[in-house]
């Protein structure tokens, strides 16, 4: 048996975070996975993800702000390089959109968010097609997460900090004070965090209607030219298709990958062989916006998972049906870069049982009663 103030569930980007925070407060943590760190089938792990402040909602852009703030402070305290800035252009056609949405939301809180027309877009990124859209959004912030380095950074300053990490056992059981996993062994703990990402609906069934999981494609292709370095090509999201990518970042390729949420899958049962007919979908996306990469060499694919909420918001709560379990899930592909902040938050809550904050967003509460879960 093993003995803690905290025990945490899932040692991706938010549970590494948290243990962390944790344990920077004085707390005694233990963080616990199901697999060797860090884990292969996460949802936090891949080369790169995109931090940017382009939200529509402003609640959302302070917490990208503040997000930044904690990112750069892991790395000086820790002498890594986690964020490459590179921009950031959300690609538009009509207007009012999500694109106008996120300039005025940045805007309101004093942010730089430039509205460029599809010319001017085409002059600094001659890359794009200027005839396939009708304006950009260039916000500056859009930088990429090193995802799989974060993790492992976040993890390693848990560590050092004091928290005592366990790999490759499954959490089977969750209990009042109590955790077990499938070996047997048992961790009693004053306060429970569960941020098991795609593996939530497992282990909380009463959390099942909450969440649903999804299957993503990520693909890296290799471009002909150095048109596509950093410095030279940013990021770039284009919501029509659902398209979002990168500028080389990983031995000579660039991401792409489309946000658009993908077949609902059993955590447990993935495919991980990308369709040739997902291949040519990146490719007609790039016939049509970014010419030159069409014929791009395919380098590398993988599968994400996403652990979406209906409303794509958050789910940061104290579980009703078991005392003293918090919950942290349902980050529904685009959490990553909040990282840093909640697990600062989650910290809160579970060493003072409250947090400065602002949580009703990402309540139970906004969910109809259902079965199992007492709102």
């Amino acid at each position: 048996m093993t003995s803690s103030d905290i025990c945490i569930i899932g040692a991706g980007v938010m549970g590494a975070a948290a243990a962390s925070e944790v344990a920077r407060c004085g707390a005694t943590v233990v963080l616990i996975d199901q697999s060797a760190l860090p884990n292969p089938r996460a949802a936090s792990v891949d080369h790169s993800k995109v931090f940017r402040f382009s939200y529509p909602d402003p609640l959302y852009v302070r917490m990208a702000v503040e997000s930044l703030r904690l990112w750069r402070a892991l790395e000086e305290e820790t002498r890594s390089l986690l964020l490459t800035e590179t921009g950031l252009v959300l690609i538009g056609h009509d207007q009012p959109s999500f694109e106008t949405r996120c300039r005025d939301a940045l805007r309101s809180l004093d942010l730089d968010a430039e509205m460029l027309d599809s010319n001017e877009t085409a002059r600094r990124f001659p890359q794009f097609d200027k005839e396939a859209f009708r304006y950009g959004v260039f916000d500056p912030s859009g930088a990429i997460l090193h995802a799989e380095k974060s993790v492992q950074t976040l993890i390693a300053a848990a560590r050092r900090l004091g928290a005592r990490v366990i790999e490759n056992e499954r959490v089977t059981q969750i209990k009042e004070g109590e955790v077990i996993t499938h070996r047997g062994t048992r961790v009693v703990s004053g306060k429970t965090l569960v941020a098991s990402g795609p593996w939530t609906r497992g282990l909380l069934p009463a959390l099942a209607d909450k969440l649903f999981t999804t299957r993503q494609e990520v693909f890296y292709f290799e471009p002909q030219t150095d048109d596509y370095e950093i410095g030279k090509f940013p990021i770039f999201i284009e919501l029509g298709s659902g398209f979002y990518g990168f500028p080389v970042h990983h031995r000579g390729a660039m991401k792409i990958a489309n946000h658009n949420k993908g077949e609902l899958i059993d955590t447990d049962l993935i495919d991980e062989t990308v369709s040739e007919k997902s291949v040519e979908h990146c490719r007609k996306f790039f016939a049509r916006f970014i010419p030159a990469l069409a014929s791009a060499r395919l380098r590398e694919t993988r599968v994400c998972i996403y652990n979406n909420t209906a409303d794509d918001d958050f789910i940061i709560d104290w579980l009703p049906n078991l005392k003293n379990v918090l919950i942290a899930t349902g980050f529904s592909g685009h959490g990553f870069k909040f990282g840093p902040l909640i697990g600062r938050i989650a910290a809160d809550l579970l060493t003072e049982g409250k947090t400065s904050y602002p949580l009703d967003r990402f309540s139970l509460a906004r969910f109809k009663k259902s079965s199992g879960i007492i709102c």
